[in-house]
């Protein structure tokens, strides 16, 4: 039964373990084809091109084999506008880019493509999904209280993250600019793990790192994560969009805020460069006020909270070339484990 979902239990239960080894996922292809109906459609990440004629489903193959478990997958459906069509060039280069792109460069932070079904009037791309959905329902949807994310597991995530941009940035044979980073686009395994998804508007830059990219119809990005040179400088982009974005998703976790709110503060990056040394200052007796409540201890982490803090207002400086690299935001989070002193310090 491909249509059964997992109890809201083991979707939404709060696990906390190392990442275990992933086992190789058997699918049945032709009751994933069967099973791609109106009542599967799903929005699981959110993608900044977004096509009329593509679709998310949400699949869970009971005949699939994922440690023990049937397989929850993510089918992203490619075909013509007029779907009694047969797939035309635009379709094939669509998912030819994309497929290209991750299975080319795998890492256990990225959306891994597990499956390709071809079929005359479609293509599918399977993904692995993880199971404990999008950071964003985390942080702004809970449940219920005992859904909140502790520090811990915060700080994992945020690792996660950022070992899957410095893959993208670092890794490659040529970087990737990612486009798209949100708590939207980050999904969370049973433990916690991050995965980033969402890759629709990824780009190779084959002049190399910190060359513009030669950009000339991107659409508008998730308002509140995209970086401003989008709207000023656009053939001046490079990889520091991402980077933006993803300091970006640090404030977030601290705070618990949305990116883009309402009323006087408006966006969240604005917000904590405007505010940031008033958080900081009287041994961060301010900046407690700016923690995200759902955050149990605070008083145990609140050095660290500060530092990420930090991390976060650097990554979203208005010029690109003063942020750091996806490398040294990594960086910065494995080393800034200790007493904040108002100036991270490890390069």
């Amino acid at each position: 039964n491909l249509s059964t979902p997992y109890p809201a239990t083991e979707r939404m239960g709060l696990v906390w373990s190392h990442p275990a080894a992933t086992q190789p996922i058997v699918l049945n292809e032709q009751a994933i084809v069967d099973n791609l109906t109106e009542d599967n459609v799903e929005r699981m990440w959110a993608s900044r091109t977004t096509w009329e004629d593509e679709q998310l489903y949400l699949v869970h193959d009971q005949g699939a084999t994922e440690i023990g478990r049937p397989a929850t997958l993510a089918i992203k459906k490619f075909q013509n506008e007029n779907p009694a069509l047969q797939v035309d060039r635009n379709v094939k280069y669509r998912y030819k880019s994309e497929m290209i792109l991750l299975v080319s460069n795998s890492h256990d932070n990225i959306i891994k493509v597990v499956d390709l079904i071809k079929r005359e009037d479609a293509i599918m791309l399977v993904y692995e999904y993880p199971v404990n959905g999008s950071l964003q329902s985390w942080l702004h949807q809970p449940m219920d209280a005992s859904q909140q994310l502790g520090w811990p597991q915060r700080k994992f995530i945020a690792d996660g993250v950022a070992q899957g941009l410095c893959h993208l940035h670092h890794g490659c044979n040529k970087p990737i600019v990612h486009h798209n980073i949100s708590s939207y686009n980050i999904l969370l395994h049973r433990n916690f793990r991050a995965v980033i998804a969402g890759f629709g508007a990824a780009q190779i830059n084959m002049a190399g790192l910190g060359q513009p990219l030669p950009i000339t119809d991107l659409p508008p990005g998730n308002f509140g994560y995209a970086a401003p040179e989008y709207g000023i400088a656009a053939g001046e982009l490079t990889e520091k969009v991402d980077t933006y974005s993803f300091g970006v998703v640090l404030l977030e976790l601290v705070t618990g805020r949305v990116a883009n709110g309402g009323g006087a503060d408006g966006q969240l990056a604005i917000w904590a460069q405007d505010n940031y040394n008033d958080l900081m200052a009287n041994h961060l007796e301010r900046f407690r006020t700016a923690v995200d409540e759902g955050i149990s201890d605070q008083a145990k982490y609140l050095q660290e909270m500060a530092s990420v803090f930090r991390l976060g207002v650097d990554c979203t400086v208005r010029d690109p070339q003063q942020r750091p690299s996806m490398r040294m935001a990594r960086k910065r989070l494995c080393c800034g484990r200790g007493r904040f002193d108002g100036l991270i310090t490890c390069y």
